[in-house]
């Protein structure tokens, strides 16, 4: 892992089948938890490549990656592997993996959709100066701004370790266009954090951290490359 934090993008479209040999029954059941079926495969995609990504950090085969579950649901690689850290967040058409060596990690991932209206979801995620802000945007410009801060709240929470457990009006993000920026989180002790934009046309997208300096490169996940890598260590 030659850089302190590691983005990979994953298409749903191109993903292929999911390996749920590698999974742990944790994880299969959570799996099997949901109701539809897309969301089932998409989950069994994320952990697929999660594990297959794991195992090369690791040199170790993906299905004995150690990850258990801690506080507030987070999970995280146990053992001699502690010292990485990861995050992970899908929507309907993307998913990405955030992998850090440097503290702490969240990211987050919401598809662009011109039909939606987040009006009624404003004030919910923003505090009150925000939100009328917000609430006196033309509906694109709106939306466009609420996914922004949607994805960077959601981002911070999640590098803090509570996801929105943290209520999202208690801290600002910026709403500027694609940049990076420092952000202070009081939960219950203060928490400085790098935040940086991940946002294409397709998608709005931000990941958060301690160790992030400079914007890490989004790569595509290759499937077959990966796992003949991972197959090797088994």
């Amino acid at each position: 892992m030659s850089e302190p934090v590691e983005i990979w993008e994953i298409c749903f479209e191109e993903a292929g089948a999911v390996d749920w040999q590698i999974l742990d029954p944790r994880e299969i059941a959570a799996a099997d938890a949901f109701i539809h079926a897309d969301d089932r495969y998409r989950y069994g995609v994320m952990h697929t490549a999660l594990r297959l990504r794991l195992s090369e950090l690791l040199d170790t085969a993906a299905e004995a990656v150690p990850i258990l579950v801690g506080a507030h649901g987070r999970p995280f690689v146990a053992g001699r592997a502690a010292e990485i850290d990861f995050n992970i967040s899908h929507s309907r058409r993307t998913g990405l993996i955030a992998i850090s060596r440097a503290g702490t990690v969240g990211v987050d991932v919401e598809d662009r959709d011109a039909a939606a209206d987040y009006a009624e979801m404003v004030d919910t995620i923003f505090e009150q100066h925000e939100a009328a802000c917000l609430h006196r945007l033309e509906k694109s410009v709106r939306n466009d701004l609420f996914l922004r801060g949607w994805t960077r709240k959601e981002a911070v929470a999640k590098a803090v370790g509570t996801g929105f457990l943290l209520d999202p009006k208690l801290f600002r993000v910026p709403l500027d266009d694609r940049g990076s920026w420092s952000v202070s989180v009081h939960s219950p002790v203060t928490r400085q954090l790098a935040l940086i934009d991940l946002s294409s046309d397709a998608r709005a997208a931000a990941v958060a951290g301690a160790g992030l300096q400079n914007r890490p490169r989004v790569r595509k996940f290759r499937f077959e490359r990966t796992s003949a890598r991972a197959g090797s260590l088994r």
